[in-house]
């Protein structure tokens, strides 16, 4: 056997000898391992968590407007307006109204 050969097979009868110790350390690295993952996952969820909050503040944002517009564009005066200029309407007359009974 050559030197080489003697140190790998010494290596590996210690090795047999800790079992226990190799079994730990292999342990703590999986462990290790899996907390930088879920670090990762945490930190990027946490980001499209933000990012989607964002997004729904500034939809709320923009439903509130779109509130304000329609009640502005619904306002009783305003629908009066565009009736009596851009339609030519106006109000009947009392001989003229007709009352109609539904069945």
């Amino acid at each position: 056997m050559s030197r080489r050969d003697g140190l790998a097979w010494e290596i590996g009868r210690d090795l047999g000898r800790h079992k226990f110790q190799l079994l730990l350390l292999l342990s703590i690295l999986a462990s290790a391992m899996t907390v930088i993952v879920v670090t990762n996952m945490t930190r990027g969820l946490t980001s499209s968590q933000n990012e989607l909050l964002d997004e729904r503040d500034q939809f709320d944002i923009e439903w509130r407007h779109l509130l304000l517009e329609q009640n502005a564009l619904a306002e009783h005066s305003r629908v009066s307006e565009i009736a009596r200029e851009r339609l030519q309407m106006q109000r009947p007359s009392p001989l003229k109204e007709r009352i109609v009974n539904l069945p």
